[in-house]
């Protein structure tokens, strides 16, 4: 399978993980109704992690595409590794956009009961030229994202964003030139949240996956084990 064509298949499938099939599911009598092939007899509306992240764009329920394989998840340990700095058409960091959709969709998830908040561990690792994405200034439309994801943190969601510290020596970066600290490189309380930083990236994301994190490349490609 090419790049080009995982990368459309997982952004066009991003997170029907989020949709839970209700208690009245039927399953097709001559699919299995056990492991990760769950195919419903009739498909269903359920909501998707577009409506749940952007309401006011794709309303607040899914009237569009009827979904055939519903998707439940007992546990997220996820790594989006965000080193490029790629941009969806309307200029959004992709791997930010896709933090803040994988946590809305797990506070869904929690607040329904079908997954517990300790199993919910969300990590976005930035660095090479998606540092640019947290270096004051940012732009509005990044600080958007980045504010949606600490609000999900303090909503009880485990979700953060840790920037790379080997990237930031590179380019002459302290704490100090990043989003969430103040001009003396602490914690800047009036940002809702705070932005780590981590020893390296790549040691951080080898050590996540040695512990059963999945891996995502950008938001977009999966590199964990089958």
């Amino acid at each position: 399978m090419n790049k080009f064509f995982r990368k459309k298949l997982f952004f066009g499938s991003l997170f029907i993980f989020g949709v839970l099939a209700s208690s009245g599911v039927t399953y097709a009598a001559n699919d299995s109704n056990t492991g990760p092939d769950q195919i419903l007899d009739q498909c269903q509306y359920l909501p998707l992690a577009t409506n749940l992240t952007f309401p006011k764009k794709f309303g607040t329920k899914n009237t569009t595409v009827c979904v055939d394989i519903p998707v439940h998840v007992e546990k997220a340990k996820m790594i989006f590794n965000m080193d490029t700095d790629s941009v969806d058409g309307k200029g959004n960091s992709n791997g930010l956009k896709h933090v803040l959709m994988a946590a809305t969709v797990m506070k869904d998830e929690i607040a329904k009961g079908m997954i517990k908040p300790e199993n919910v561990d969300i990590i976005g690792i930035v660095h090479g030229s998606g540092l640019k994405f947290l270096v004051k200034p940012v732009s509005p439309q990044q600080k958007r994202l980045i504010e949606g994801i600490f609000k999900l943190k303090r909503e009880g969601v485990n979700v953060h964003l840790e920037a790379c510290a080997a990237a930031m020596n590179g380019a002459h970066l302290t704490k100090k030139n990043l989003f969430s600290y103040d001009a003396n490189g602490n914690p800047d309380p009036k940002a809702g949240g705070r932005i780590y930083v981590n020893q390296g990236a790549f040691a951080r994301e080898l050590y996540l996956e040695n512990h059963g994190y999945a891996y995502f490349e950008e938001g977009y490609d999966y590199h964990g084990k089958k």
